[in-house]
């Protein structure tokens, strides 16, 4: 054994010390960040006084959620500077982070507005309602008779276009059906997915719903199975008190399988803009 090897640390007595799990240092080891001053023939790893501050170094800055490549690079070239220059990089890290937690933690409120107006909102009961004009993420157009998982896949790459750009706190998703809807209600074609939005994005997929009059109908159920019926009442109406449909049919699911495994309780909105 080398000589003055008792005023060495093993793994275990430097993990306890430093308040680590023994296989963390083995890892840290593993990637070259802290390697053992001396491993004996028996295999026993041992560090000497300035790896304990060492390691101090690497926790805190993991603490900081300094990559551990940036780790390597900084321990590599070591100096005031450089060390400066990292607090830097921590310091803009964190100000972006404020700024997206932020974004995150306004989302979270308004969706906690909206469920409460969800929770009052009165059911099988046309409308007439007027509108500002707001902002739907939408997916890549879809084609006429697509089967079931095609429409699921461009539901999945608008979410996950959609996640590069916003926080999505909600699953605030629905449909946009082709304009004819209500002269022809066999057809079925879903020309778009959407998440609601906010704020306006400056990217293609960011679409505009027009203010005006919207003829508004909220029900329960799921809509596949109460399609037809509701899209009568909204013919119906509009039919009787000369109204023209100016939009296509928005369709949102107000409640679905985010809030409850029951289908019975989903509750979906119908929206055309009409004059």
């Amino acid at each position: 054994m080398q000589k003055g090897i008792q005023n060495y640390f093993t793994t275990g007595e430097l993990s306890q010390l430093c308040k680590i799990p023994r296989k963390t240092l083995l890892y840290y080891d593993k990637l070259g960040l802290i390697t053992p001053e001396v491993v004996d023939e028996n295999g026993y790893r041992y560090y000497k006084r300035s790896q304990l501050f060492l390691l101090q170094l690497i926790l805190t800055l993991r603490q900081l959620d300094v990559p551990i490549a940036r780790i390597k690079e900084y321990l590599a070239t070591r100096s005031p500077a450089a060390y400066s220059d990292m607090f830097h990089e921590r310091i803009d890290f964190f100000t972006q982070e404020i700024a997206r937690l932020q974004a995150m933690k306004d989302e979270l409120q308004k969706e906690v507005a909206k469920l409460s107006r969800i929770a009052n909102i009165t059911l099988d009961k046309l409308t007439l309602v007027h509108a500002p004009e707001s902002y739907l993420y939408i997916s890549k157009e879809a084609e006429k008779n697509e089967c079931f998982k095609k429409r699921s896949t461009h539901i999945a790459n608008m979410f996950a276009s959609l996640q590069k750009d916003v926080a999505v706190t909600t699953n605030s998703f629905g449909y946009i059906y082709d304009a004819q809807i209500l002269q022809d209600f066999s057809t079925k074609h879903i020309k778009h997915y959407f998440y609601k939005l906010n704020e306006p994005l400056p990217t293609p997929q960011c679409y505009k719903k027009e203010a005006g009059d919207y003829l508004t109908l909220c029900f329960q159920g799921v809509y596949m199975f109460n399609n037809k019926d509701n899209l009568q009442r909204l013919a119906d109406y509009c039919r009787e008190h000369g109204f023209t449909p100016l939009s296509p049919l928005y369709v949102t699911s107000l409640c679905d399988y985010w809030m409850t495994g029951d289908i019975n309780e989903y509750v979906y909105k119908l929206e055309i803009r009409v004059k």
